[in-house]
């Protein structure tokens, strides 16, 4: 006995390429370093791996601070300001120093 089973698969072809193109760039970036990093720690062992990962990564991280600290304070400056206008206790020492000005 023979049985006709017809049926329709639906591909949205749209979704898949938008997933390749969103992940595309982070999947090519991944593999690029992966193959930097171990293109440059083929010939060394665990300890001096750690010990470049460290000298790299603290030149790098210093640089970033020096290029950017005045930026860093100010933001940081802005963001203590706004926390602290929003205490009970900003509020009472800031209607406090209005009053003995207004005297």
């Amino acid at each position: 006995m023979e049985h006709i089973v017809q049926f329709a698969i639906g591909i949205d072809d749209k979704a898949i390429q938008n997933r390749i193109e969103e992940h595309a760039y982070s999947d090519v970036l991944d593999k690029l370093t992966k193959n930097a990093v171990d293109s440059v720690f083929a010939h060394t062992n665990a300890y001096s791996r750690e010990n470049m990962w460290n000298g790299l990564l603290g030149a790098a991280l210093q640089s970033f601070l020096e290029e950017r600290k005045d930026e860093i304070i100010d933001k940081a400056a802005n963001m203590l300001a706004d926390r602290f206008q929003r205490t009970k206790k900003y509020r009472e020492a800031m209607g406090d120093a209005i009053e003995k000005d207004d005297e």
